[in-house]
C-alpha cells in the first residue's frame, strides 16, 4: 500500500535523521514506526475489550490496601 503524508517540517526533519542514523530508507523508517506504534495500540485496544467483555467484581479501597500489604 503506498500512501502519500503531509507533516509539518521540523517533524519530517526529525524523521529524516532517525532513518539515517539506522541507515535505513525514510520510507522503511515511516513504515516500522507506524507498525510499532499501531501493534501497542491495538494491543491495548483487545486487552480493554477482553476485559469488557469478562468483567471481575470490584474490591474496596480497603481490601486493596490489604492486598497490598499495607495494612497489617
Amino acid at each position: 500500500m503506498r500512501v502519500t503524508l503531509d507533516m509539518p517540517k521540523e517533524i519530517e526533519a526529525q524523521f529524516n535523521a532517525a532513518a539515517q542514523a539506522r541507515g535505513v530508507p525514510l520510507s522503511d523508517y515511516v513504515r516500522d514506526f507506524i507498525v510499532e506504534h499501531y501493534q501497542g495500540d491495538a494491543d491495548d485496544l483487545r486487552t480493554a475489550q477482553e476485559r469488557l467483555a469478562d468483567p471481575q467484581p470490584g474490591i474496596t479501597s480497603n481490601q486493596l490496601r490489604k492486598n497490598l500489604g499495607l495494612d497489617d
